[in-house]
């Protein structure tokens, strides 16, 4: 199934909609479709306007196209999963950052889904590496182990704060900046809350 109509459904609806496996097509009509989504979803954060990064969030679509299909497609060879759902690069910048989580927000459904049927799949173990690496996205899933990826989210204010909302409804200790602008947002964020913050567990 070509790539951009399953972004289009996926987008728009929330649902992931195939028949068969997801496979790239035309670059600029992926480009298109998640330029024009990307474009009302970083309205949604605060702070400096984000610029989009096509060729990042073109990569993190696929991925999560791929995962999604593997979900359901449980009969795949160990090989060909872990060789065509190749993690994802951390982010560096926060163009990066955004235009990931733009698609792989959904992936954590499916990370969900897969670590419920076997923890130690290889799609499962593939989704925990992406989304250990892509921290404003994988602290949506409920992952014990801490992130590898960057916490301080380029510094860019408005990324901080979502992390941080986040991580108030999802908390897990390893996901807990030990210092830094990052570890003041949240732990403003919990005081407006009129929650006590908990101790971190080693996370940088």
């Amino acid at each position: 199934m070509a790539l951009a109509p399953f972004l289009h459904h996926l987008l728009a609806t929330g649902e992931a909609k195939f028949t068969e496996p997801p496979e790239p097509d035309d670059a600029r009509e992926v480009q298109t479709v998640l330029r024009r989504t990307f474009a009302e979803y970083r309205l949604e954060v605060a702070g400096p306007p984000i610029e989009f990064d096509p060729a990042t969030a073109a990569a993190a679509a696929l991925f999560t196209a791929r995962a999604c299909w593997f979900v359901v497609s449980r009969d795949e060879p160990t090989e060909v999963v872990s060789a065509v759902l190749e993690p994802l690069d951390v982010p560096q910048s926060a163009a990066a950052h955004l235009s990931i989580d733009l698609t792989l927000r959904y992936a954590a459904t499916v990370y969900r889904r897969a670590h419920a049927q076997n923890p130690a799949d290889v799609l499962a173990t593939r989704l925990v590496e992406t989304l250990r690496r892509c921290p404003l996205t994988g602290v949506l899933t409920g992952i014990v182990d801490d992130p590898t990826g960057d916490l301080t989210f380029a510094s860019h204010h408005g990324l901080e704060l979502l992390y941080a909302e986040r991580l108030a409804e999802h908390f897990r200790p390893a996901w807990l900046p030990s210092e830094g602008r990052a570890r003041e947002v949240v732990e403003w964020v919990w005081q407006q809350r009129g929650k006590k913050l908990p101790a971190a567990s080693g996370a940088a």
